[in-house]
Order: structure tokens, then sequence, then C-alpha cells
């Protein structure tokens, strides 16, 4: 057999097809939505409604080293905003890391034209895919993903169940981000840095900010000095939040101490069974146990003898 013909063997062409079995050629190579370009960085601009806010410099002094060991792997997507302007639709990242890099130019995919004024689901949509994007690469800090999913669902004018959906989300870990992005600020606070991210232990609190908001923002303060939630305190704040919605006894409480009612004195007791003039002017009457009590009398107190033995001793002297 000739190299040729191997080659063709090879390829499949060695083997007859009757036409009825062939299927038809396909293109290797179809039409994509946008169009790869080298863009020149400083005609770009970041999108201000993005759902990423904070940008970890670290990562970004990684990203701009393997772009410059590396180069460039995927590119970024922008929309043209006008003569020469872009915007980026996805990959700030990598465009911040080519700036950190010195590059002048990045790979971009361009769309079309996109009006300054976007309606409601328009936006909805950028920010739907923009999340998506962001999920599939750096993950969103747990207060951007909690915004991200709350604007998509204004924006959307969807129902929960529908954009829970659109986010790849269940209806309750969507209903759980909600409660919390409508939540207090107090609340919020510690979700923003981090010193709180469990859904289930934010709902709680942001339960008991209904129920005893004195009790909530205390523990809230606690939390976010410390930088972290203690142990045990999700079961605390969940238990206290049943107890309060069932009027019960909150779990841990002490009662509170009730006010003593005035008591009446008792009248003291004494029976007396000697007197003797201690001193001048002084009568000292004793019970025949030891016991003594002292009275000042005054320089007449011989003619009120008969009334002060009457008084002790029932007129027995």
């Amino acid at each position: 057999m000739s190299k040729k013909a191997g080659l063709k063997a090879a390829l499949g062409g060695g083997r007859k097809e009757s036409t009825e079995t062939r299927e038809a050629s396909k293109p290797v190579v179809i039409a994509a939505t946008g169009e790869l370009c080298r863009v020149l960085i400083s005609s770009i601009t970041p999108d201000p409604n993005q759902p990423r806010e904070t940008f970890d410099p670290n990562f970004i002094d990684s990203l701009a080293r393997k772009l410059q060991k590396d180069g460039q792997h995927q590119p970024i997507t922008v929309v043209m905003t006008g003569p020469n302007q872009y915007k980026i639709r996805n990959g700030e990242n990598r465009w911040k890391a080519a700036q950190k890099a010195g590059w002048e130019y990045i790979d971009a995919i361009v769309y079309e034209y996109e009006p300054a004024e976007l309606t409601a689901p328009e936006q909805a949509d950028i920010l739907r895919k923009q999340k998506s994007d962001n999920d599939d690469r750096r993950p969103l800090t747990p207060w951007e993903d909690i915004k991200a999913c709350a604007r998509y669902v204004e924006l959307s004018g969807k129902k929960q169940g529908e954009a829970a959906e659109d986010l790849d989300l269940s209806k309750t870990d969507l209903s759980k981000r909600l409660k919390i992005f409508n939540g207090p600020e107090e609340i919020q606070m510690l979700v923003r840095a981090e010193a709180l991210t469990n859904l289930n232990t934010l709902g709680s609190l942001v339960e008991l900010w209904k129920l005893d908001q004195e009790y909530a923002a205390a523990e809230a303060q606690k939390i976010l000095e410390a930088g972290q939630i203690s142990s045990g305190a999700e079961q605390k704040y969940a238990a206290r939040v049943k107890a309060l919605k069932e009027g019960r006894e909150v779990p841990g409480s002490k009662p509170a101490k009730k006010e003593q009612e005035p008591q009446t004195p008792k009248p003291m007791t004494f029976s007396a069974k000697k007197v003797n003039v201690a001193e001048k002017g002084v009568l000292e009457i004793e019970d025949g146990k030891g016991n003594a009590m002292r009275f000042k009398v005054p320089r007449s107190w011989k003619k009120d003898w008969e009334k002060i033995g009457e008084a002790l001793f029932g007129g027995k002297l």
C-alpha cells in the first residue's frame, strides 16, 4: 500500500460509505456573536453596575505575573459605548492585571454598540450573566452575592421562584439572601466584614431583631468586635426565635426577681422580772434570762413609780 493510500485509509477515506448513510459535512467554524479583537486598554472602562465591588490586590498581582509569563488565555468581554470607547462586560480582574503587567493592548470579544439607557429587564439579564461569569471564576464576596441576587429580583420583576431558577439557586436560598438584604444595617455589616456569613444564622439574627432588637443588636456588636461567632450561637439564636414566637420562656434567661413586699416589723416581746436603778435617771429592767433593757426617766420618776410598776408588772412590785 502506498503512503497516500495508507493516509487515506487512516482518515477514513479507504472505507466506502453509501450516500444514504454518509452524514453531511459540518463546518468547523461557525459565526460567533462577538468579534475577537486586540483593544487598547486605555479605551476601556469598568462597568459601575457589575456585581463585584471589591478586588483582591494580591489576586490581581498573581494574575499579572501569570499574564507576563504565559500570556492571556481567555479574552475579556466588552461592549461599544461610543467611538473608540468600550465598557467591560466580563473580565475586570484580567483588565486590571493587564494594566499591572504594563500591557498596552488586551484580547477582547467586542459586542455591538450598547445604548446608555437600558430597560430594567435588559439590565437584569446583563447582571445575571455577570454574576454567572464571576461565579465561574473568582466567586463574589458573600455580600456582593446577596446584593446581586436582590438587584436581579428587582430589575427582572420576576417572582422568587423564577428568579431563583435563573440564578441557579433554590427558592429557599434566594429567600434567605433577600431576608438579609432587607434586614437591618447592623446585621448587613457582619456580612460585609465576613465576620458572619452563614445564611441560616444571619436569618435568625434578622428574626431576633424583629422580636428583641436590643438583644440582637448586642449580639451583632459582639460578633463584629470578635470577628467571628461564638460556638453554639447558631442554635441559641434559633431556639430564642422559636421561644419568642411561641410566647414561651426564652432559653437561658433568668427569671426576673420578684420585688419583696415590705414586712411589718414584729413587736418586740420582753417579759420583765426585775427592775434596778442602774444610775441616776436610768432604770434597768431584766427578764430573768440575762437580758436587760435600760430606760431614761425624768427626775420626777419616783412620783411615777406606781405607774411604771403597773405597766411592767401589772401593779405588783
